[in-house]
């Protein structure tokens, strides 16, 4: 294969590895300049059944657009092509030149613990990202982290999407010698070893590399806790307590006693950070020494794919580089470790050491928040685009005319980029008059949500200033990260309810989050508008509080109508999740409207926590089959949605399944699959056929960029701009949207509201459904035509 060209383009110079199915090189693409470098992986198999053939062309296909997707992230290689040749299938990605964490634990030589955290922090960061767009890596271990050349940062590598197909093709062809395994022994979790990968499983094997990191010792060499199956290492490291307590968590052998999500890991990580601000040092990094050929590095790279490499031998030596966290810098005037200490706070997600501002405040400079930005700086810390990093350089000195034409080529590279449609429409502004709005969305806390959101009131500021704005005068948004913590959301309120010049607000991302901020708003007479919360205590905060969501009250008459009307059960199981505040709200309902039903025997047979440390899928289905149940409703939050797929899976369609709109997630076809067939959901808003969904496609460049998220905040955006037209103040923007003739046109018809805020609309029913397409039978979310009786 050396010298070969392969697609017309990549000429083969040299072999990484191979394997089942594959083979892993080094090629250069030759209709580049300069002939970079990029990694090839080809998946070969010896079947002519036309079926399989087809089979696999589907997989791949599917595969090649989840790394497209995953690609976006800064610190995960980009797919640069994939093609089929003579039913050979290839993809390409770039190649990244560095050395991996491999090189930095030297077996026998714990690393100190100030030089571990930033490793923990980094991956988990990129781990948010790769779970919020439904993927587990399934292979995280040293040698996928490679320490990039240019900058030091940690790009993860190899999500073995070979490897899968692969073993799809040993199945479907019965040469299972040939299947590979996609875990690494030592660093996989018990569950995904039998097969069944979560989320957690990723955040256990990043445990296991940060107590490698910080024992000196390989998985391998670790002693186990003969009762209890937990890793033993304290009193082989030298390590804080505080640190010890969250790595003893990533690693629990059963998986329901882990951190749930990336998000819940890190936030704990940064108070370990919080408290122990001498860890936040500039430190050397150990890289490796290279020869001519580069081959060192080119060993790590098999990474980018599928299989073991041909030769561990490793060269090493100490070269000084700085290991400085990129989030430190100068974030108030004052002494250098007083300004690192709040910078490094404020940016891990945690409430700022300086006090927060009070009612009696004078208004604030919002460009100086760490949290808070109309285009001075990113938000969207993962995806780091040199062209975008520019505009906001001259947004933040100022230079709005040379700002548009680099926000306009940025925007073209990256459609789905909402910071960047509304910094591009800010910047059109410059220093002219505007109407000052916030959105306010958990950026740093629920990424994909966060986006969804900013999706809606971008569409709709671009909208609206293309229209001529609203009575002549432009809209201006601000953008706000609360990270999806009552604390930071708080915080985020106090200073925007002291910036006299925004009117109103769009947020926040969650109903604990938008409860924890609404008393702050209603405080000093400022109009929330909320996409999402559906919490019933929201219409009992004030005249100030708005939701375009429908009420948790109203999605419960919508279930209960369901059940009791249309499949005629009586006896249901709710499975909940008892520290969200959502959960609990829309758990109460329910149980409220089957007592007011007028239905004989309908109620709540039994509660079963999906919060619970010990909650376990098949145990709680037969807690419910014990209890008489003859349904199921499903109504958990974001950390323990993973729990209530399993519970799908278990019950396997076995009583019918209800849902509230928590559950409204990609993830739930895409990992329920056939389990999931016939469930039943009831959701804020059914966009099929809608003209708004073709505008999305137009706007964003693919359907799928939009939800019902992004169709509530659109309509939140929208009603705002309609009580911004009739009286541009705090107070006269709450008249308006509180007068009974009040109108505005959302995504899928009229927005208006009833007297305690809540919205005049009913929920829509969808249900899951088995979909044939391109790729073969998927699964999908469909519309029901039946519509949800009117509340009692």
């Amino acid at each position: 294969m050396i010298g070969e060209l392969i697609g017309a383009r990549y000429k083969v110079i040299n072999v990484l590895g191979s394997g089942g199915f594959g083979h892993t090189y080094i090629a250069e693409d030759t209709q580049r300049p300069g002939n970079p470098r990029c990694v090839l992986k080809h998946l070969t198999f010896s079947s002519q059944d036309s079926a399989i053939l087809q089979q696999v062309r589907r997989l791949f296909q599917a595969e090649a657009e989840t790394l497209e997707q995953l690609g976006r992230h800064d610190q995960i290689p980009r797919l640069l092509a994939y093609f089929e040749e003579n039913h050979q299938f290839y993809l390409v990605q770039e190649f990244i030149e560095g050395h991996s964490l491999n090189e930095e634990l030297v077996r026998g030589s714990p690393i100190p613990e100030d030089e571990v955290i930033p490793v923990l922090e980094d991956v988990l960061s990129i781990l948010e990202f790769v779970h919020a767009q439904g993927v587990i890596h399934r292979d995280i271990k040293p040698a996928n982290l490679i320490r990039r050349r240019q900058d030091s940062k940690l790009v993860l590598i190899d999500f073995g999407a070979v490897k899968l197909i692969g073993n799809t093709i040993a199945e479907a062809t019965g040469e299972t010698s040939l299947s590979m395994p996609v875990y690494t022994s030592g660093y996989a979790a018990s569950e995904q070893c039998m097969g069944r990968p979560r989320f957690c499983s990723d955040i256990y094997s990043l445990g296991m590399v940060g107590i490698q990191a910080l024992t000196g010792l390989h998985p391998a060499q670790l002693p186990h806790d003969y009762n209890t199956s937990e890793v033993i290492w304290r009193d082989r490291g030298n390590v804080s307590p505080d640190l010890a307590d969250v790595l003893d968590k990533m690693t629990r052998y059963h998986c329901n006693e882990r951190y749930q999500s990336a998000s819940d890991a890190l936030y704990a990580l940064r108070q370990v950070i919080a408290t122990a601000p001498t860890l936040l040092t500039n430190k050397t990094v150990i890289a490796p020494t290279l020869d001519n050929s580069g081959i060192t590095t080119l060993t790590e790279q098999t990474s980018l794919g599928l299989m073991e490499p041909l030769s561990q031998t490793r060269t090493r030596s100490l070269l000084p580089a700085s290991r400085s966290l990129t989030r430190i810098g100068l974030a108030i005037a004052g002494t250098l470790a007083v300004a690192i200490l709040v910078r490094s706070f404020s940016d891990s997600g945690f409430q700022s050491i300086l006090p927060l501002p009070t009612a009696n405040d004078q208004p604030t400079n919002l460009a100086n928040s760490d949290r808070i930005s109309a285009g001075e700086k990113s938000l969207i810390t993962w995806q780091i685009d040199p062209k975008k990093q520019e505009a906001i350089d001259h947004l933040a000195a100022g230079n709005y005319d040379k700002a548009i034409p680099i926000l306009e080529a940025a925007r073209q590279a990256h459609l789905d980029d909402p910071e960047l449609l509304i910094y591009l429409n800010n910047a059109r502004i410059g220093t002219g008059k505007s109407h000052a709005i916030a959105v306010v969305t958990p950026l740093s806390g629920s990424l994909t949500s966060a986006l969804e959101l900013l999706r809606g009131v971008a569409q709709a500021q671009n909208e609206i200033n293309h229209a001529g704005g609203i009575n002549g005068v432009p809209l201006k948004v601000w953008i706000a990260d609360d990270s999806n913590q009552r604390e930071a959301a708080e915080q985020v309120a106090k200073k925007l309810v002291n910036e006299s010049a925004i009117l109103a607000v769009v947020g926040h991302g969650t109903s604990d989050t938008s409860l924890a901020a609404a008393k702050i708003y209603q405080d000093r007479g400022i109009v929330m508008v909320t996409p999402v919360s559906s919490a019933v205590e929201l219409s009992t905060v004030g005249n100030s509080i708005f939701r375009t969501m429908p009420s948790d009250q109203q999605t419960a008459n919508a279930l209960k109508d369901y059940m009791v009307n249309h499949l005629k059960k009586r006896k249901a199981a709710i499975f909940h999740n008892s520290k969200s505040r959502y959960s609990q709200s829309l758990k109460q309902e329910i149980e409220r409207a089957l007592i007011y039903s007028g239905v004989k025997d309908a109620r709540v047979v039994g509660e079963i926590d999906l919060a619970r440390p010990d909650f376990e899928p098949e145990a709680g289905f037969s807690q419910a089959i014990a209890q008489k149940a003859d349904i199921l409703i499903v109504i958990p939050n974001t950390e323990v949605m993973d729990k209530a797929i399993r519970l799908i899976e278990v019950n396997n369609r076995k009583l019918p399944v209800l849902a509230g709109d928590s559950m409204f997630n990609p993830s739930l076809p895409k990992f329920g699959r056939s389990a999931a067939v016939g469930v039943v959901l009831a959701v804020p808003v059914d966009l099929t056929g809608s003209p708004f969904l073709q505008n999305v496609q137009t706007v964003w460049g693919r359907k799928n960029a939009a939800s019902w998220r992004t169709a509530l905040a659109y309509d939140a955006t929208q009603a705002l701009a309609a009580g911004i037209a009739k009286d541009n103040s705090r107070t006269g923007i709450r008249r308006a949207l509180s007068h009974p003739d009040f109108e505005a046109a959302g995504a899928t018809g009229m927005v208006n509201f009833q007297s305690e805020g809540d919205r005049n609309k009913a929920p829509a029913y969808v249900t899951i459904a088995p979909v044939a397409g391109s790729k073969g039978q998927q699964y999908e979310f469909v519309p029901l035509p039946l519509k949800p009786a009117k509340s009692n």
